[in-house]
């Protein structure tokens, strides 16, 4: 059985608002290691990087850890810790750019545990336009085996964007921010749901089972009860992706936004059980800039999450994630983004 403790870290799109991600940590019970974990943007003015000791039943945030930042060869900072909601996070204040190679070393005050992370920040996508969302009656939505999970009506949205010229690259497209909603949150079950009418900003859910891109090649086709379900294609839902199909030339997304989903306690700050309807309005389309060893870590979780994935099968056995940390375990990615809003349009 696993034993896995789930921590939100945060992605800082804009100065306001931040995109959470559920990011696994297992523990090894006979060896005590430094993991770190962070997403660090080159848009953000401040990051967070959360340090954790394992090697016991369960992770414990390192509270005095020497955190030093080096860029490009140079010492930058030597970094602060902060108490919130999530735990401790050390804060990171030195600007990060494209094209930068960051170094992030991590000590404890004894002496006896070293860590470091060390990257290149990547370029930003080339260009995002011709942005559209419209709204589809009757969306099925496919499981990884086919079948239609659920119908409903759906946003349908469609972007273009140009890769990078003369490079590899490895892109994600995070969940669409939007703002005009209508929110039911879910306090006590004999209260039920509870309309709130005020604005609130969330990444809403995206089916992207249908997009070549996305998918990368592997799309999934609607299955029927007499049919034979669709074998070993993992729904992308962490949107990760490369230029493979569409190296140096423009490419076309297409996915689908629910427009009534919920909300698990992991989205973000909201109480379990919260269900969102989706308004006409504005949303903020991004496109994340990710360094290789990121793109597989995800493609890991990916797996790790799909509806086919069994650790106790003996063909596939236990999935071990990616880690770009050396002398301890975690990852901590580096992105540079670009967004484009669009209109979405009942």
């Amino acid at each position: 059985m696993k034993k896995t403790i789930l921590l939100l870290l945060s992605v800082a799109l804009t100065t306001t608002v931040a995109c959470e991600h559920d990011i696994e940590i297992r523990t090894n019970g006979e060896q005590q290691q430094l993991s770190l974990h962070g997403y660090l943007s080159a848009d953000s003015a401040v990051n967070r990087l959360a340090v954790v000791m394992t090697g016991l039943k369960q992770a414990t945030d390192v509270h005095q850890a020497r955190v030093e930042v080096c860029v490009n060869g140079e010492f930058r900072e030597k970094c602060k810790a902060e108490v919130g909601e999530e735990g401790r996070r050390y804060l990171i204040t030195t600007p990060f750019h494209p094209g930068d190679r960051v170094r992030i070393d991590v000590t404890t005050t004894d002496g006896k545990h070293h860590a470091y992370v060390e990257e290149t920040v990547p370029q930003p996508i080339r260009a995002l336009k011709d942005v559209t969302a419209q709204l589809v009656q009757e969306h099925k939505f496919l499981s990884e085996y086919g079948y239609t999970d659920e119908t409903g009506d759906a946003f349908e949205l469609k972007l273009t964007l140009a890769d990078n010229l003369g490079s590899n690259d490895y892109y994600r497209f995070a969940a669409p921010l939007v703002e005009s909603m209508t929110v039911h949150r879910y306090f006590d079950p004999e209260e039920g749901y509870i309309e709130d009418a005020e604005s609130v900003v969330v990444p809403a859910r995206f089916d992207c089972t249908q997009d070549p891109i996305l998918m990368e090649g592997n799309t999934i086709k609607p299955s029927s009860d007499l049919d034979m379900p669709t074998i070993g294609n993992v729904i992308n839902r962490y949107g990760v992706f490369t230029d493979r199909l569409f190296r140096d030339s423009e490419a076309s997304l297409c996915v689908y936004l629910p427009l009534t989903f919920s909300l698990s306690h992991a989205d973000m700050n909201y109480d379990y059980g919260t269900v969102v309807t989706l308004q006409s309005g504005v949303a903020k389309v991004t496109v994340e800039s990710i360094t290789e060893s990121e793109y597989y870590y995800l493609k890991a979780l990916n797996t790790s999450e799909s509806e086919t994935y069994d650790e106790n099968s003996d063909l596939t056995g236990p999935i071990r994630l990616p880690s770009n940390v050396h002398g301890g375990t975690g990852y901590v990615g580096f992105r540079a983004t670009k967004s484009i809003e669009c209109i979405l349009a009942k």
